[in-house]
């Protein structure tokens, strides 16, 4: 039989992507990307303040963010340069998004 771990209860949203941010590389990410659930955050911002705002459903932030560019869909261009230079980012999850950013 197998368990699954228990929730991290008593933290905040906050608290529990900030644990939950990692690094990995982008090949490790490209079944997410195949799926078109990856979402570029850009560098100028903070990737668990964008994970807060998409938790939080604020979606005038959210198109607001879209409308700058601030946060996009991956696209090939992205995943071409990111498999070129074998890059490694920032990840948090935000289901059903995956939240990516340079590092």
């Amino acid at each position: 039989m197998q368990t699954e771990e228990p929730a991290e209860e008593g933290l905040t949203p906050k608290q529990c992507f900030t644990n939950e941010l990692a690094e990995i590389s982008f090949q490790e990410l490209q079944k997410y990307f195949a799926k078109g659930i990856l979402i570029k955050v850009a560098d100028q911002l903070d990737i668990i303040d964008v994970a807060l705002q998409i938790h939080a459903d604020n979606t005038s932030q959210i198109q607001k963010w879209m409308d700058d560019q601030d946060i996009e869909r991956v696209h090939d261009d992205h995943a071409q340069f990111w498999v070129n230079n074998r890059s490694v980012l920032k990840a948090v999850t935000v289901a059903p998004w995956v939240l990516v950013q340079n590092i």
